[in-house]
Parts: structure tokens; C-alpha cells; sequence
């Protein structure tokens, strides 16, 4: 079944399709959802590769496909992603994952959510993962630029490890808080922190946070900072190699011109 699912991803984006390639074990959907302002589909397509040849052989491929639906009430949000780095015939990096979100609005400022997942990552020995879940999402603040939403929302996992006979079939709360900040003219901050405990018992929680800072210093000048992190005890626990802690920090200048 996993050769099937990558085979799709990667047909799908080779054949259609900025990578935001999830290396963590939590896909970040919040950082992904985008303020639309008119009714219809719409879409966004990437794909990026290299060559290089030094003293090893690197090859990159990547993509990464999303389609949003805004309707009056309910909205639809696809997303895949798919990330391979070859260092000499060795994959440093080979992960994906297809996203599919359906969002209804109850009322102003509270939505009822139900989603799927599919995901893989060979470096953190995740063969396969499935989810499906559904919840309650509430807009907590709203003034001008800056939001606040809080969601709770249960999901059933399913999780299969790389050269192991363990699986993994938890029931799982999935809440997140996430804010979007216009701190000044020129700063805005963005946060989200997922909490993810196994259910009934409420143990061995997955966490993980992601937060970003853009500071404006002109119309042609912008700095980017993007931290996130995850942390997940009982994969280390089961496979010692595998970290339990897993991190990555991005800064970068965008210059227009």
C-alpha cells in the first residue's frame, strides 16, 4: 500500500505540479490556510529540481500542489507535498503527504472541521500514516489584521513503522491554538501549538509548536524568521535512533527590485 501512495504523490506532482515538506511527524495545516476573498476554486502549483555533481551526486526533486474551494458556508482544502534529496544513491530526505480538509460554517466564528491524511517519512521510520478526524473550530479574536482560533477536534491514527512489525492504531484529541499578529506597521507574528494526547488515558501527548516572524523595512527589504518544533516520546522510545525531539529554524532577506 505505501508504494502505491508514493507512486500517486509523486505522479501527482510530477505531473502537475514552494515545498513545505513535512520532515516533522506533525503537518502544520494552520500555517497553510489562506484568507480568500472571493467565492470559487483556486489553485497553486510548484515543482523545483537540481543536479549536482561534486565529490557525490545530489539529486533534488520536489512539488507541492494545494486547491482551495470558498463557498458561502463551507470550504474545501487540498494540499500534497512531496520532498526527495539523493546524496550518492542515499535518501537524506524522502517524505510526503496528502492533505484533504472540509471546513462548514455553524455560525460567525465557529466552524465544524472533518479531514484526512495520508504521510510517509523514510528518516524518521514512518512507513505510513493515516488519519481521519473531525472537530470544533472557534474564532477566539478578530481586530483588523490579527486573528485567534482555537480547535478541538478528535482523530483516529493509524501508523506503520519502517522494518518493524509495530503498528501504531491510537485515538487521538488534536487541539491547537494559533494566532496571527500585526504587532506593528512593519512586524507581524504567527503561532501555532498543537497538543495531540492519546485517548482515554490522555498519555503520551504528541506537541508541537511553529512560530514566525516578518519584519518589514521597506518596500524593496523583508526578513523572515520560522522556528517549528515536535516532539514525540514514544517513537524514541520504541526506535532510540529516531529523535524525539525534531527541529528546524529558517531565516531569510526578500529583496524586491
Amino acid at each position: 500500500m505505501i508504494f502505491f501512495i508514493r507512486a500517486f504523490v509523486l505522479a501527482l506532482l510530477s505531473v502537475l505540479t514552494p515545498c513545505t515538506c513535512a520532515r516533522a511527524q506533525i503537518v502544520n495545516i494552520e500555517d497553510k490556510r489562506k484568507a480568500l476573498d472571493s467565492l470559487g476554486w483556486f489553485g497553486q502549483l510548484d515543482v523545483n529540481g537540481s543536479l549536482t555533481k561534486n565529490n557525490n551526486t545530489v539529486i533534488t526533486v520536489g512539488g507541492a500542489l494545494r486547491l482551495d474551494r470558498l463557498g458561502q458556508r463551507g470550504n474545501v482544502l487540498f494540499l500534497s507535498d512531496y520532498k526527495l534529496v539523493q546524496v550518492s544513491g542515499d535518501n537524506a530526505t524522502n517524505a510526503g503527504f496528502l492533505h484533504a480538509r472540509y471546513g462548514w460554517e455553524i455560525k460567525d466564528g465557529w466552524r465544524w472541521e472533518t479531514f484526512t491524511q495520508v504521510q510517509y517519512n523514510e528518516q524518521l521510520r514512518l512507513n505510513l500514516r493515516f488519519l481521519v478526524g473531525s472537530g470544533i473550530r472557534r474564532r477566539l479574536y478578530r481586530n483588523g489584521q490579527s486573528r485567534a482560533y482555537l480547535g478541538v477536534l478528535y482523530m483516529h491514527e493509524y501508523d506503520e513503522m519502517t522494518d518493524s512489525e509495530i503498528v501504531y492504531r491510537d485515538h487521538r484529541m488534536s487541539n491547537y491554538f494559533t494566532i496571527r499578529a500585526q504587532l506593528t506597521p512593519t512586524i507581524s507574528l504567527a503561532s501555532t501549538s498543537y497538543y495531540q494526547p492519546r485517548l482515554p488515558d490522555f498519555t503520551v501527548p504528541r506537541i508541537s509548536s511553529v512560530a514566525s516572524v516578518a519584519v518589514t523595512f521597506s518596500n524593496s527589504l523583508r526578513f523572515t524568521s520560522n522556528f517549528s518544533l515536535t516532539y514525540d516520546e514514544r517513537v524514541n522510545r520504541d526506535f532510540p535512533e529516531v529523535p524525539a525531539t525534531v527541529f528546524t529554524w529558517l531565516n531569510g532577506l526578500r529583496i524586491i527590485f
